[in-house]
């Protein structure tokens, strides 16, 4: 079977299994098996297929920085957007502890490149492409690493009760607050009210990196016929 088919039918599967507490355990290991194949297998730690290596093999981070045409996303904007979307829902929603970014965020806003923890919902394409070119593409990518190892310690912690938890709207309104949700993204916000922790799982760490990344993929193409 395909590989990208093969994950989205584990992902159905994750779906039924954090729905049914008796399989708890088995569901928290075949996450952890899904994560792994959308983030890079040294973070991982797991030595399966990776759809994230697959996009990233052999470019250069001027590639990577590269907008293919007006109105769409680079790959570096897609990999910050998938980060910063993780990195808040997991380890803040979730997990109920500082984001990677905010742990020390004017350090690693620095490294990056950028000056605002937007998760750029709703950016345009002069924004799209002022990101872009900002960026520093290794410090983006030591990131991603971290929220990675974040969310596969933390989610070992969790019992299966705290996944019925609804995330509360004081949480939501601080991202608000500390910019990492703007006013043009408040949609996101509105989105995840009235979640469940579980939902999250299932979505911000899992299908929404698998969504990005094969459109990271078919930018690659383009990047690479060109």
């Amino acid at each position: 079977m395909d590989k990208r088919k093969n994950w989205t039918c584990q992902q159905n599967e994750l779906r039924l299994l954090l729905g049914a507490r008796s399989h708890f355990e088995q569901a928290i290991h075949l996450f952890l098996q899904q994560h792994a194949s959308v983030h890079g297998s040294q973070a991982s730690g797991v030595h399966c297929w990776s759809l994230y290596d697959e996009v990233l093999a052999g470019l250069t981070d001027g590639q990577i920085k590269t907008v293919p045409r007006p109105g769409s996303n680079s790959i570096a904007w897609l990999l910050w957007h998938i980060t910063r979307i993780e990195d808040l829902s997991i380890n803040f929603l979730v997990l109920e502890q500082p984001q990677v970014l905010m742990s020390a965020r004017e350090a690693w806003l620095a490294r990056i490149g950028l000056v605002s923890p937007d998760v750029g919902a709703s950016m345009d394409e002069i924004e799209v492409a002022e990101l872009s070119a900002r960026v520093n593409v290794p410090a983006l990518k030591e990131y991603r690493d971290e929220v990675c190892r974040s969310t596969r310690r933390g989610v070992l912690h969790l019992q299966a009760d705290q996944l019925k938890q609804v995330v509360t709207e004081a949480a939501i309104q601080q991202l608000r607050d500390e910019g990492s949700i703007s006013r043009k993204g408040e949609w996101l916000a509105e989105y995840y009210t009235g979640r469940t922790k579980g939902f999250f799982l299932t979505r911000t760490a899992t299908s929404h990196n698998f969504i990005h990344l094969n459109e990271a993929g078919r930018v690659r193409a383009k990047l690479l016929h060109a």
